[in-house]
């Protein structure tokens, strides 16, 4: 995720959209950042990438740190003697899904054993930030101040849409954000197989029903729509969709799709 956000604000910054940006991404092993190399390709030379080493001395000169580790290894990372003093007074930007702002902060506070200032807020954007498209959940909160909001809240607006609830509320939204576009992706995958299958090329296919998704996505959020009315306006006596609809539903689609979700949700909130 850290890589599709460099990705996502350096393609602002060359377009003139954002003020020029001192980028540093820490990575953990020299896989990791060969890995990094790869994925910024002809941008790589714009950001400052470090593979190993000492994450205290690279983060020192940083206004704005992202935190983009996996939730397991939270413990693990700040482990690392220095880190959380090295990180007081700055904008601390958790990535981290399922982990709380009251547990981050039990983490940063056990290493100092004081109380600290550290400017937290959780913000979980998705894939789509690579391209300036991501739907990106911001937790409201009383641990950052009103200029280190309105700075995170300015940097994730650069790549898309924002989404600002409770903090009780991030765990369900995280998921089920991500179970939507795993389930969509699947569902894609399938339809596209089903066309080639049927004689259509595999590019076509998969163009027609990348459209198509997003022609629908558009009609539930701006077109007034409802999953239901728009369902009903496209099921006309014996069409296409309201068999492949029925179809569908002989496999008990729907439950499956609705516990799988759920599954998601309680899976997020057990994995810090």
């Amino acid at each position: 995720m850290g890589t599709a956000i460099l990705k996502g604000l350096l393609t602002k910054t060359k377009n003139g959209s954002t003020p020029s940006v001192e980028y540093t991404a820490w990575v953990r092993s020299r896989t990791s950042l060969e890995r990094l190399h790869n994925a910024l390709d002809d941008d790589r030379n714009q950001v400052n990438c470090v593979g190993g080493g000492d994450v205290v001395e690279s983060i020192r000169p940083a206004d704005i740190v992202i935190l983009g580790v996996p939730p397991g290894e939270l413990n693990d990372v700040f482990g690392t003697v220095g880190l959380a003093d090295a990180l007081r007074g700055k904008v601390i930007v958790s990535l981290l899904a399922g982990v709380s702002y009251q547990q981050l902060a039990t983490v940063l506070q056990a290493d100092t054993k004081v109380d600290s200032d550290y400017h937290v807020l959780r913000v979980i954007p998705s894939i789509g930030a690579k391209i300036n498209d991501s739907v990106t959940l911001i937790a409201e909160t009383v641990n950052a101040g009103q200029e280190q909001q309105k700075v995170v809240t300015w940097m994730f607006e650069q790549l898309g849409q924002l989404h600002w609830l409770p903090e009780s509320l991030m765990d369900t939204a995280t998921a089920a954000g991500a179970a939507c576009n795993a389930l969509t992706m699947v569902a894609v995958d399938a339809i596209v197989d089903a066309s080639v299958a049927e004689g259509m090329p595999r590019w076509a296919a998969m163009k027609l029903a990348a459209a198509s998704l997003r022609s629908s996505s558009g009609l539930l959020l701006t077109g007034g729509m409802s999953p239901e009315s728009l369902k009903e306006s496209m099921s006309v006596p014996k069409g296409i969709t309201i068999n492949s609809v029925l179809e569908l539903e002989r496999g008990h689609a729907r439950s499956t799709i609705s516990d799988a979700v759920r599954h998601a949700i309680q899976y997020a909130r057990k994995m810090a």
